[in-house]
């Protein structure tokens, strides 16, 4: 089951690099053009070209056709998404909050990585995982036979994206330039329905800001960035939503004993 979990992760992960091609680009669909090419030389790439992970190794990062190197990006995405469905395994099991899980991460790693890109969180990502994460949520809430499941995380998607809000305009108003894209705000909404409201929605925007500001002052002191750079948040709240989604009740509880209100 473990060599089974991992490799499907990875031939998701391998779907994944396509979605995170394609989907920023005009004129192209996940489904169109049907073959997967070289983005240098446009030559389809064959069927056995395109084994997660292995097939980077056997091409020694190499186009087989123009020879041009291969971002290390692709096996990166297949790795990290094969591991964090070996983790959400361990962690919820086969479940229907293990397929919660499951569905959650395959949607942050692709919006993550296309914020880091292109500065933006795409539509259509948000929308699939609200569609999907609702009918999931509905079917765990029925399943309990408890309908506080369901409000509480419709609760969470409304109160996270509506607090982001404010704070972007908050930010914005004393930063005198924009603080926050409505991509960010539309994120937390998704987090809300995956994760619930209080205290997940308030560990992920404060984990999330000390990532960032962490992150964000080594890029400007080492130079990759200047103060006036815009800094993606999409992977932040990403990391910080998959940081609680696996241990938010045990940081929460470590949290009360700290400030003695365990």
């Amino acid at each position: 089951m473990w060599i089974f979990i991992f490799v499907f992760g990875a031939v998701i992960g391998s779907f994944l690099n396509v979605c995170i091609y394609r989907i920023p680009r005009d004129g192209m669909t996940i489904h169109s053009p049907r073959r997967s090419f070289c983005p240098t030389c446009k030559t389809p790439i064959k069927t056995f070209d395109t084994i997660p992970l292995l097939s980077y190794l056997f091409l020694r990062r190499r186009c087989r056709h123009c020879k041009t190197g291969i971002s290390v990006l692709y096996p990166c995405v297949e790795l990290l998404t094969a591991l964090l469905f070996l983790v959400m395994y361990y962690r919820f099991g086969v479940s229907l909050e293990g397929l919660l899980a499951l569905v959650f991460v395959t949607l942050l790693i692709p919006i993550a990585v296309i914020d880091t890109q292109h500065y933006i969180i795409p539509n259509v990502l948000i929308l699939t995982g609200l569609i999907l994460g609702f009918v999931i949520v509905s079917a765990i809430a029925y399943q309990r036979a408890d309908v506080w499941y369901l409000l509480i995380r419709l609760i969470g998607a409304v109160a996270g994206s509506l607090v982001l809000w404010v704070i972007a305009i908050v930010g914005s108003a004393v930063l005198r330039k924009k603080a926050m894209g409505g991509g960010d705000i539309k994120l937390m909404a998704l987090n809300g329905l995956f994760l619930g409201a209080w205290p997940e929605q308030a560990m992920v925007i404060a984990f999330s800001a000390l990532s960032g500001a962490i992150v964000g002052t080594a890029l400007i002191v080492s130079g990759v960035k200047s103060r006036q750079s815009p800094i993606p948040y999409g992977p932040f709240l990403s990391g910080a939503a998959v940081l609680v989604l696996l241990w938010g009740d045990s940081l929460w509880r470590l949290y009360l004993q700290l400030v003695g209100w365990y």
